[in-house]
């Protein structure tokens, strides 16, 4: 045998035992574990010696806020089984405010049960939905209880609406544009909460008036001053006013005039006023009799008689005060000396006139009521 056919033979037999040896060497590296991702399990087959190599062949890389167990520097064998659960970041609106925070559940429910919300929180996401490896904002409200008062009635309920608006409408509470929600129908939703709904109607009204009819004086030189006479009776004239009005609750909250629509003119009434001086009266006695007692006489008797008992009364008859003294007769008995006419003095006045009269002419100047005296 020549000798490079030699060699060549004890190369390929070398060769054979080297690639051999090769391929038995990887085999023995290779390694089957389970690998667990967000509760999903596979199996995958890896060289590598540890937790971190066989996430890595795999295709995984591990978060700040990722869990693995065992531990990523962890040893492993044929069979291991890893566990990795992957942070998710959640925007968490809570009743209006805003948090955020790491979780490494796999769907909106276990996040919330992890976060420790009970089954009664409003959520604004389905519970079943899984979560994004990316960001995820969700709304949560607690439940609330509230008062609410309306159409005469209260009542009070737990919700998890977010606004007052919201929850009116989901309890049938019909609200009209124009109606008072306090609080603002936009106004959020809070425990405690009060909240009053005032029904508004807005209408126009027309109402009857009167218009006061003006009054024109006219003087008269041949009437004494102090007198008038209505020569021509006023006549009140009649208008339509139209308001505005706003009732709350059914009550008048406000009102603005809107229109006047005379439907008929007030007549001027025309009064004659006296401005003919008054006559002189004469001197005053030197001193006025007594005005307590009267001399004895019962002149409230004939007061009742003459005047009902009404002192200051003037009807108009050319008699006045209690006991109808004319005009005359009240100066030319010292009447002056108190007031122009008998009805403008006090009683103890007139009856200290009379007593003057009485004891000059007796009782008749009452012819009829002088017997009570």
């Amino acid at each position: 045998m020549r000798r490079s056919v030699k060699y060549g033979i004890y190369g390929a037999v070398l060769a054979g035992l080297v690639g051999g040896f090769a391929v038995y060497a990887t085999a023995a590296k290779s390694k089957t574990v389970t690998l667990v991702v967000d509760g999903q399990a596979k199996k995958i087959h890896t060289t590598a010696s540890d937790v971190s190599g066989a996430l890595g062949d795999a295709g995984y890389r591990v978060g700040g806020h990722d869990i693995v167990a065992p531990a990523v520097a962890s040893n492993i064998h044929n069979g291991s089984k890893i566990v990795l659960k992957r942070g998710r970041l959640l925007h968490l609106d809570i009743d209006g405010k805003r948090t955020d925070v790491w979780t490494t559940a796999p769907t909106v429910s276990d996040a919330l049960t992890q976060l420790g919300y009970s089954a009664s929180v409003f959520v604004s996401v389905s519970r079943s939905n899984r979560l994004p490896l990316g960001a995820s904002s969700i709304a949560l409200r607690a439940p609330k209880s509230v008062v609410i008062v309306h159409d005469g009635k209260k009542s009070s309920v737990t919700t998890t609406d977010a606004q007052v608006g919201q929850l009116l409408q989901d309890l049938g509470v019909h609200v009209s544009a124009i109606d008072w929600v306090t609080p603002a129908r936009t106004h959020a939703v809070t425990a405690g909460q009060k909240i009053i709904v005032r029904r508004v109607v807005k209408k126009h009204t027309t109402v009857h008036g009167t218009v006061q009819y003006p009054v024109t004086q006219v003087k008269d030189p041949s009437t004494y001053e102090g007198t008038s006479t209505v020569v021509t009776h006023g006549v009140a004239g009649a208008v339509n006013l139209t308001y505005y009005e706003v009732f709350v609750d059914g009550k008048l909250s406000g009102r603005k005039l809107l229109s006047k629509h005379l439907v008929a003119q007030p007549k001027t009434q025309v009064v004659k006023v006296g401005t003919k001086a008054r006559p002189v009266a004469p001197p005053a006695p030197p001193s006025p009799p007594p005005t307590s007692g009267g001399g004895g006489l019962n002149w409230d008797a004939v007061a009742a008689c003459e005047s009902g008992g009404n002192w200051a009364i003037n009807t108009g008859n050319g008699f006045y005060g209690g006991l109808q003294f004319d005009y005359g007769t009240w100066l030319s008995n010292g009447g002056g000396a108190y007031a122009p006419r008998a009805d403008l003095a006090s009683r103890e006045q007139q009856i200290a006139v009379a007593t003057v009269l009485y004891n000059a002419r007796g009782s008749s100047p009452w012819p009829v009521c002088g017997a009570r005296l």
